[in-house]
């Protein structure tokens, strides 16, 4: 029997330890629910509320109401706290912590930046295929350059020839229709009141002919 009792005293002692613990270095104020979730079960409800009522108990932690609702924190007073030195000693490597974190953020934004640029760059095997692709379309460019100062003529006889057929053939054929047009026109206009001109205007007509319409096509050849 005493065994069992000093087993039992054991698991107490270990849990109150766990709770003490996590109360002391969170140092801030929980519920008994509050406490058991943060630890994950790791202490019962009951077990946790009998826990923090020792502790009032024995004066290392005070509890406080809130409507219905116990609240437990750690008394402020037998926190130990650190000396105006170790203060000082703090604040002097928080502000060497925020200045290497600055560098970093600053090294971090350029190096972005730097591989931002090579990401939109060519590769060195699409470099290469570019370089040659330009290569070729240059030397055609220049051969096609030398053509031109020989005096070189680029469009044959045949390729003129037809041509300037072409050209008679919807040269005839616009001027049958400007023929019809004009007669159509003025048949229209023959007892309309106003010029003829102004309804052109109106109608946002064009009469004036082209002004190579009377170009002859044969002059190509000659060329």
């Amino acid at each position: 029997m005493p065994k069992e009792k000093k087993a039992a005293n054991a698991k107490g002692d270990k849990s109150e330890k766990i709770v003490l613990d996590y109360l002391v270095k969170q140092n801030r104020p929980y519920s008994v629910t509050d406490i058991v979730n943060n630890l994950h079960s790791a202490v019962s409800k009951t077990d946790c509320q009998r826990i923090v009522n020792a502790l009032v108990e024995k004066d290392v932690i005070t509890s406080k109401l809130y409507g219905k609702q116990a609240i437990y924190v750690v008394r402020q007073d037998t926190i130990e706290t650190a000396s105006p030195e170790e203060m000082a000693a703090v604040d002097r490597e928080l502000a060497q912590l925020q200045s290497k974190i600055a560098d970093q953020k600053s090294r971090h934004k350029q190096l972005s930046s730097e591989l931002s640029a090579l990401s939109s760059s060519l590769t060195t095997d699409e470099i290469a295929a570019k370089l040659a692709l330009l290569t070729a379309k240059n030397e055609q460019s220049g051969k096609h350059l030398e053509l031109l100062r020989s005096g070189t003529q680029l469009v044959t006889a045949e390729e003129k020839q037809k041509v300037v057929k072409e050209m008679e053939y919807h040269r005839k054929i616009w001027r049958e229709r400007r023929r019809m047009f004009k007669d159509m026109f003025s048949t229209v206009t023959e007892n309309l009141p106003g010029k003829p001109k102004d309804l052109l205007e109106e109608l946002d007509i064009d009469d004036k002919d082209p002004f190579d319409v009377n170009m002859n096509p044969r002059d190509l050849l000659k060329a």
